[in-house]
């Protein structure tokens, strides 16, 4: 195995492991930066593709104006709180 597989192998598995945190995590703003990982991730995949001009789009659009879309869009609505939590 050489080492461009072996870096390929690395970053395939934290791009798949951070999808899956996205899915399965309880806080928003966590899952929001666990998307930027998968969407950075999927980017190094296109590095590995020699589609060195589409991984730099990736990372423009998708890791920067989405992700920071997303952020304020969260940041900016009220949340509504579950019966358990009381406000003081």
């Amino acid at each position: 195995m050489d080492l461009d597989m072996l870096f390929f192998l690395i970053f395939a598995f934290i791009t798949v492991a951070a999808a899956v945190a996205v899915i399965f995590s309880k806080e928003v703003v966590r899952s929001l930066m666990y998307l930027a990982l998968t969407f950075l991730g999927v980017a190094i995949t296109f590095i590995f593709l020699s589609a060195e001009y589409v991984a730099i789009i990736q990372i423009l659009i998708y890791v920067g104006a989405v992700t920071v879309l997303i952020l304020f869009g969260i940041m900016l609505t009220k949340r509504k709180l579950s019966g358990g939590d009381k406000c003081e």
